[in-house]
C-alpha cells in the first residue's frame, strides 16, 4: 500500500481528490490534517504548474511522504486571464470566496463576453523532491451574471459549464468530477500513477 498525501485544507479540493482516488487500488490518502502544524508555502510561481511543483515538493518534504498538489483557478477572457493565479486570493485576502466573487462579477459589470475557463496543474512530488508526475486539465464555460446554486466552491456558482449545460454551482460531485478541471488532471495523474508502481 503506497501513501499519497493529499497537500490542500482546502475541504472541497480534498473531497474531490478523495473521490475519485476511491477507484486506485493500493494507495492510501492522507489528507494535511494529519500535520496542523506545517505552515503553507508562499506561493511564489508565476504559472499554476510552477506553484502546483512548489507545493507539492514543499510537502513532500515536510511529510516525509509523497505528495500531490494543485494549483487552480478561473480565467477570464475578457480581463486578459485574470483572476489566474491569483483566484484564490482575488479580492486580496486567500479564501474569501464570497468577496472574490462579488469583486469578479462587479468588474465583469460592462463586459459582454463571458467566456472563461477553470484551468488546473497537478504535481506529484516523492520525499526526495524528486517530480514524478505532472498533469493539467482544463473546463471550458461562460461566466455567470449572478451566481447559481449552492453546491462546489470559490467561482463554482458562477461557472456554466458548455460540456455539461449546467452551473457548477448545481452540479453534482459526480457531474463536476467528469468536466472539472481538476477532474480531468486527476484523471491523468491516476493513469499515470498505475504505470509508475
Amino acid at each position: 500500500m503506497r501513501e499519497l498525501v493529499i497537500a490542500t485544507k482546502n475541504k472541497g479540493k480534498l473531497e474531490e481528490f478523495e473521490t475519485l482516488f476511491k477507484k486506485v487500488k493500493d494507495v492510501e490518502i492522507k489528507s494535511l490534517e494529519e500535520w496542523p502544524d506545517i505552515e503553507e508555502p508562499e506561493e511564489t510561481g508565476k504559472t499554476f504548474a510552477a506553484n502546483a511543483r512548489q507545493k507539492a515538493t514543499y510537502y513532500a518534504k515536510k511529510t516525509g511522504k509523497t505528495c500531490i498538489a494543485d494549483d487552480s483557478g478561473l480565467e477570464v477572457k475578457a480581463l486578459g486571464g485574470s483572476p489566474g493565479i491569483k483566484s484564490a486570493r482575488y479580492c486580496g485576502v486567500h479564501g474569501k470566496d464570497d468577496e472574490n466573487n462579488i469583486l469578479l462579477l462587479n468588474t465583469m459589470k460592462l463586459h459582454t463576453n463571458r467566456v472563461c475557463r477553470f484551468r488546473c496543474a497537478i504535481a506529484v512530488v516523492d520525499p526526495s523532491g524528486k517530480v514524478l508526475i505532472e498533469t493539467e486539465g482544463v473546463c471550458d464555460g461562460l461566466l455567470l451574471h449572478e451566481p447559481l446554486g449552492d453546491q462546489g466552491f470559490g467561482y463554482d456558482p458562477l461557472f456554466w459549464s458548455t460540456e455539461i449545460h449546467k452551473c457548477l454551482g448545481e452540479a453534482t460531485m459526480e457531474e463536476k468530477n467528469i468536466v472539472s478541471h481538476r477532474g480531468k488532471a486527476i484523471k491523468k495523474v491516476i493513469e499515470a500513477w498505475e504505470k509508475i508502481k
